[in-house]
């Protein structure tokens, strides 16, 4: 139609489609990335594997697919109209990109190898150390996306007196089913003896609860609007 209130909404659309695929290809190339660090760093220093290929396979079905498509459907956000037009000939995936995907790939990596050593030291190599370096980067990785909803926005835009985000329930659905299924690995014992998964003390999970958190805290801290 002729009513330039439709126009205004095309490019809020528009704009919110092109925003969200980065957004998705964020989260995918930062988290394949970790997975990638954390095995080749662990294996050139010397301390083993870290992830077996079951733990790895479910790492890539699990927690990429379900958050990865709720971040294609994320809401338009606060200030998209009032960001310039982009260079129409730019890759959807810049230069500069890569080097903030490599610097969140390498904090979701050192969370998760810092556990690992942990584990070393503490239970020597072996299937309980493995199960904490799994558990550390598998909710370190859905913890991502949260992350990944905006380059501009963090989770502390209240405290700085800026518009927050508005929910995408779709994220928040995708976060809490991962997050249930990865706790059924434990309770299952199919799931326990294919990942090969060993039970955790209280002192292990809050070990695991920060390694996975702090990548979030320190990614969402260093945001510029």
């Amino acid at each position: 139609d002729d009513n330039l209130d439709t126009m205004v909404t095309a490019v809020s659309h528009g704009r919110t489609i092109y925003s969200n695929i980065r957004k998705s290809l964020r989260y995918l190339l930062s988290s394949n990335l970790s997975e990638l660090i954390v095995t080749f760093g662990a294996v050139s220093g010397g301390i083993g594997h870290p992830l077996n290929s079951m733990q790895l396979l479910w790492l890539n079905l699990m927690s990429d697919v379900f958050p990865a498509i709720a971040l294609s459907l994320e809401p338009p956000e606060p200030d998209v109209l009032k960001k310039p037009p982009r260079n129409p000939q730019e890759p959807i995936i810049k230069r500069s990109d890569f080097k903030r995907i490599t610097r969140e790939a390498s904090l979701l990596s050192a969370g998760t190898l810092g556990t690992y050593i942990y584990g070393i030291m503490r239970y020597g190599g072996g299937p309980r150390a493995s199960t904490m370096a799994f558990m550390s980067l598998t909710t370190a990785q859905l913890l991502h996306a949260i992350s990944c909803r905006s380059e501009t926005h963090s989770i502390f835009d209240k405290y700085r007196n800026r518009p927050s985000l508005p929910s995408n329930k779709y994220l928040n659905i995708a976060l809490g089913g991962s997050l249930f299924l990865q706790g059924l690995i434990f309770v299952i014992p199919g799931l326990r003896n294919i990942l090969r998964i060993a039970p955790i003390g209280i002192l292990d999970s809050v070990i695991v609860g920060g390694s996975a958190i702090l990548p979030l805290i320190i990614n969402e801290g260093i945001k510029r609007g």
